[in-house]
């Protein structure tokens, strides 16, 4: 796998405004077969490491380790720790709900584990009014969320279909370049052809 502190080290040393944009652009907007934009697609986005690390995300997201109360009964709650790095990693390689008792939470979001395909190492997940979906190829983890609240720039809501299929074509494109060209550069050879 990819060395998350060696990956944040690289992403560093390029100019990350830049490339947040073009992840920005690359999960959250969709071309359309008459070579017009849909924008607004997803909520957020992000690429991972395998140990959770972020290596970029549309702005906004974050992966957090926190307390968290929840609710054993109708009187008492109870203080656990939250490590959402911990989280989505465990719920997309193993297909696992998770260890934590507070269950899925991603950017402090809770999640429930709605369907997942061991084949694609693809969790799809569900929360109250949208979803979410994440792959793991061999060095990374792709992640996107919808809220069906929020529009689409043709006035449609987000939805888990444009959602997934965002997440399963960034997947595609990265395991079409082996993966390891984002350490040669190669995306961001791509981005700077668009500048």
């Amino acid at each position: 796998g990819i060395n998350a502190e060696y990956m944040g080290l690289l992403f560093k040393k390029i100019d990350m405004a830049g490339w947040g944009e073009y992840i920005t652009g690359m999960i959250q907007n969709k071309q359309l077969p008459d070579g017009t934009w849909l924008q607004n697609v997803v909520q957020e986005g992000a690429i991972l490491a395998q140990d959770g690390t972020i290596l970029a995300a549309t702005p906004g997201f974050t992966l957090n380790e926190y307390d968290y109360d929840i609710q054993v009964d109708e009187a008492t709650k109870k203080k656990v720790h939250v490590n959402e790095k911990t989280i989505i990693s465990e719920v997309v390689l193993n297909g696992k709900s998770t260890s934590s008792e507070a269950g899925i939470r991603i950017n402090n979001f809770k999640y429930m584990l709605a369907n997942y395909d061991t084949g694609k190492k693809l969790a799809y997940l569900s929360k109250l009014k949208g979803g979410a979906c994440a792959m793991a190829t061999k060095t990374v983890i792709v992640y996107a969320a919808y809220t069906s609240s929020l529009k689409m720039s043709d006035g449609r809501e987000q939805n888990a279909g444009l959602c997934n299929e965002v997440v399963e074509k960034v997947c595609a494109t990265l395991l079409a370049s082996g993966c390891q060209t984002i350490l040669t550069g190669h995306y961001i050879k791509l981005y700077a052809q668009k500048k």
